[in-house]
């Protein structure tokens, strides 16, 4: 039984319901869901055995916003729309502090919780529509902001509740980081405008759900250059916006809990949970599949054991090369996937959110 747990809202969870009738009534699939769905029965098909079809169309390493062309030659919009809903969580290990270079080793390492959330896709290198600009850009290409609210609460809510549910079980709170989901390269022709509108949209986001986050401590939004410092407290729960280049820079988002304490907090009972800036189209850790610690999802791989957690084959970290490394048998995690042929499982592992 794998560690890791894939989530999705209800709401999403009916889309795919939808989908599934619309292939089973003879709607053609993206290329890739077709080679996966080529061996199955279509009416036998269940939306969970779809989901994980989908799921295993994914390539451990891939570039979302340049590669993928989403006009069904390789993935189709609803596909990617879907995709770009499933989060994935993963209890890990954290060995370094998670700066991009240079890293601080954790001595001892610690024990935590990775959300792999993909943030809204808005680029498309091979001049096609983008996965999700239908949905949150307006006619006169300008973001929508409840659209994209609404996008960013569907994708965030279930890994919130999932992990505020986890805290509650083990008696702790979470202490959560969460980069600029979406405001690098996703971003498009919106780049360096979305960090500032992210920040109202976590901000709103936080506020609205405080009652259900009972076991959440903190948010800290740290949006690399935009924004400004700023910190709303919300019947004990913080939200911080820290940017890393604002006088943040011996803060990056895998220290310790502590290590974000400022005057009058205490964080010492809460356990690190880092969202990380995933996409619609590879496994969690992307980059790191093939050696490289960078992006936000590269170095949270490097830096922790997702890559055991994915692939149920454990390995080591390297103080030396900041990176956790396969078995001596083995060139790179992606090498580890395809000589044992390891896929994505989401049978097992599904849950929905919010609970019925």
């Amino acid at each position: 039984m794998p560690k890791y747990k894939t989530l999705l809202s209800e709401n999403t969870y009916a889309r795919a319901q939808e989908y599934l009738a619309q292939l089973q009534a003879g709607q053609q699939a993206g290329r890739y869901l077709q080679q996966r769905l080529a061996h199955l029965g279509l009416t036998s098909l269940t939306v969970e055995m779809l989901l994980e079809q989908l799921m295993r169309t994914k390539r451990p390493q891939i570039f979302a916003e340049s590669a993928v062309a989403g006009n069904g030659s390789d993935w189709n919009l609803t596909e990617l729309g879907l995709l770009g809903d499933i989060a994935i969580v993963a209890p890990v290990t954290f060995f370094d502090n998670g700066r991009h270079q240079n890293p601080d080793v954790h001595n001892p390492p610690f024990t935590g919780m990775l959300l792999f959330v993909p943030g809204a896709l808005l680029r498309n290198g091979c001049s096609q529509t983008p996965a999700d600009w239908n949905e949150v850009v307006t006619a006169d290409d300008q973001i929508d902001k409840d659209a994209y609210f609404r996008l960013c609460e569907r994708r965030l809510l279930p890994s919130f509740l999932y992990a505020n549910e986890q805290m509650r079980q083990q008696g702790k709170q979470a202490f959560i980081t969460i980069p600029g989901l979406g405001c690098g390269m996703f971003a498009g022709p919106f780049q360096g405008q979305l960090g500032e509108k992210l920040k109202r949209t976590l901000q709103a986001f936080v506020f609205k759900h405080a009652a259900s986050f009972t076991h959440i401590r903190a948010v800290y939004y740290d949006p690399y250059r935009e924004c400004q410092n700023e910190r709303i407290n919300l019947d004990g729960l913080s939200f911080l916006v820290r940017p890393l280049t604002h006088g943040n820079e011996a803060k990056p988002q895998l220290c310790h809990p502590t290590a974000y304490e400022e005057s009058g907090d205490d964080f010492s009972g809460c356990e690190l949970v880092s969202v990380v800036a995933w996409d619609h189209v590879s496994w969690p850790g992307n980059d790191f599949y093939v050696g490289s610690r960078a992006t936000d999802d590269g170095v949270k791989g490097a830096a922790t054991d997702v890559t055991a957690v994915m692939t149920g084959i454990p390995g080591n970290y390297n103080s030396h090369t900041f990176q956790y490394e396969p078995p001596t048998d083995y060139k790179n995690w992606n090498e580890v996937i395809q000589n044992n042929n390891i896929k994505i499982d989401v049978t097992q592992t599904l849950r929905l959110f919010p609970p019925s």
